[in-house]
């Protein structure tokens, strides 16, 4: 059924990772300006930061985060198999967590090359946005949507045992 509490749960962590796409990630402050990343590249005033921070990381950012919300979009509807459902979850878990290990680790290394002279922390060049701590969240309700799911193959097998 679809209106079970995972089917919820996994709608909301489809719309956490959707949201990545309708703001910036992440803030670079370089020589007193500030260049926006999002998901498909840098916005505002640093157009020409694309080509020297290696713009080849935007369409893996584009394409993980598209797969993640499709693969939990597909979770909801497989309501009537269980086992798929779960092996479903547990792959756009996975996936959420190396999006989130790229959404932290790549702008560091793309900051020494938006700056390549500098000596100084860079923490302060690098501000993330609010809209990056989304897939946080995301993760948390896929765990929670994963238990629930087994909660119900547990009960499903009660019941047939009882018959």
């Amino acid at each position: 059924m679809i209106q079970r509490i995972q089917s919820a749960l996994l709608f909301l962590a489809a719309l956490c990772t959707a949201a990545l796409f309708l703001s910036p990630v992440t803030v670079f402050h370089i020589r007193n300006t500030s260049v926006y990343m999002d998901l498909t590249g840098f916005a505002g005033e640093g157009e020409i930061y694309n080509t020297v921070a290696g713009s080849y990381w935007f369409p893996l950012f584009t394409i993980l985060a598209a797969a993640i919300v499709l693969l939990l979009i597909a979770c909801i509807f497989s309501y009537k198999n269980r086992q798929r459902q779960i092996k479903l979850c547990t792959t756009g878990f996975f996936l959420e967590i190396l999006l989130i290990g790229m959404l932290f680790l790549v702008p560091d290394s793309m900051a020494n090359r938006l700056e390549p002279g500098i000596d100084q922390d860079v923490a302060r060049i690098v501000q993330y946005r609010w809209t990056s701590f989304l897939p946080f969240l995301s993760l948390i309700l896929i765990r929670f949507s994963i238990r629930f799911i087994k909660k119900d193959e547990e009960l499903v097998r009660s019941a047939d045992r009882l018959r």
